[in-house]
Formats: C-alpha cells, sequence, structure tokens
C-alpha cells in the first residue's frame, strides 16, 4: 500500500499492524504527528486541497478503511479542540451561505460538521459550531470505493488565516502536544474497537 501511495505522490509509513486501515493527513505537521502516535499504522501525507485527495485516494484500493485527521477552522470552537466530525458537506461555489451545500455525509452521532471548502473560510452565518477545512469532503465522495471510518479534527483557528499561519500557535504545543494527541489517540482507539 505504501508503494501505490508514493506514485500518487503521497508520502507514507508504518507496518499497517491494522491491516487496511490508513490514516490520511493534509499537512506535514498532521502528518508528522500521526506517524508518532500511530507507529503501527498506514500513515499518508495527501498534500492540502482537492486536488491532492482525488490524486491519493483515487489509488487506494477497494475497500480500503481511512481515518482522516487534521486540523480544521472553527467559528466558535477553542484552538486546540479535538473532536469527532459528525456530518461532513462540501460547500458550493466558495459560498460561504449555509444554504449552500452538498454531498453530506454522516460519519458520527458526537462531534460537529464539517464544511469543505476550496479555499481558507474566513467569515461564516454560521452560530452553532462548526469546522470547516479543505480536504474532508473530498475524501467522502470516494466512498463507496473506499470506507471513511472517521474523521478527527483539531482546531487550528477561528477562521483567520493569521492565527492558522502563527508560529507562537503552533510552537505553544496548543496544536502538537501531547495532551492534544492523546486525544486524537483516545478518538482513534474509540473509532477502531
Amino acid at each position: 500500500m505504501a508503494a501505490i501511495a508514493m506514485m500518487a505522490g503521497a508520502v507514507s509509513c508504518g507496518s499497517g499492524s491494522k491491516p487496511g486501515v490508513v490514516i490520511l493527513a493534509a499537512e506535514e505537521a498532521e502528518y508528522n504527528k500521526c506517524r508518532e502516535c500511530f507507529p503501527d499504522m498506514e500513515c499518508i501525507l495527501m498534500g492540502v486541497g482537492a486536488g491532492n485527495v482525488i490524486k491519493t485516494c483515487s489509488t487506494l484500493p477497494e475497500g480500503t478503511k481511512v481515518i482522516s485527521i487534521g486540523y480544521a477552522g472553527s467559528n466558535c470552537l477553542e484552538i486546540g479542540t479535538v473532536t469527532l466530525v459528525s456530518d461532513s458537506y462540501r460547500l458550493k461555489d466558495d459560498s460561504y451561505r449555509f444554504k449552500d451545500y452538498a454531498s453530506p455525509l454522516h460519519l458520527s452521532d458526537t462531534g460537529y460538521p464539517d464544511y469543505t471548502n476550496n479555499s481558507f473560510v474566513t467569515s461564516t452565518d454560521k452560530t452553532e459550531p462548526a469546522l470547516f477545512d479543505m480536504e474532508l469532503n473530498y475524501i467522502a465522495a470516494f466512498t463507496p470505493h473506499i470506507e471513511l471510518l472517521a474523521a478527527v479534527k483539531i482546531v487550528s483557528d477561528n477562521l483567520s488565516v493569521d492565527q492558522f499561519q502563527n508560529n507562537a500557535i503552533r510552537e505553544s504545543g496548543i496544536l502538537t502536544g501531547n495532551e492534544v494527541w492523546d486525544k486524537v489517540k483516545a478518538l482513534v482507539e474509540t473509532v477502531l474497537k
């Protein structure tokens, strides 16, 4: 499976003690933490955005079980919050109007909805807690070719590119500390039971 991921332009690791279960991460910081926290599972670095998801997921063998782990913005959840995604949606036409979404997929009875967009979401009229990313709903589009078991998100910003790129936030451990990733591991273990 690692060879397949490498051909797709992705990077992977792990001996895969859970056959057929793959962890997908969009950016290098997420990928490195996944490799560290899940050394016995296959980890794939996809890259950010729809094109990278398509390139990676189209090469996965049919029936591959996938867990998506990564950062997401939120309209009101605190930076560093770790949560499951309840439902995945795709925003259309770079619209931030929530009546304009597509491709729903229910993932969990707990957590928060995630809205995938082709660019960084910086505003919303949504008042209930929500997550925003650039990959998850494109991964979900590959079902039933793959089985998306769950998505775990770490809130990286409150709809602010400046917060997302802020080195002080990243270096503080809010996104990479053991406490945060222990929560990630606990959620993944719950999914795999």
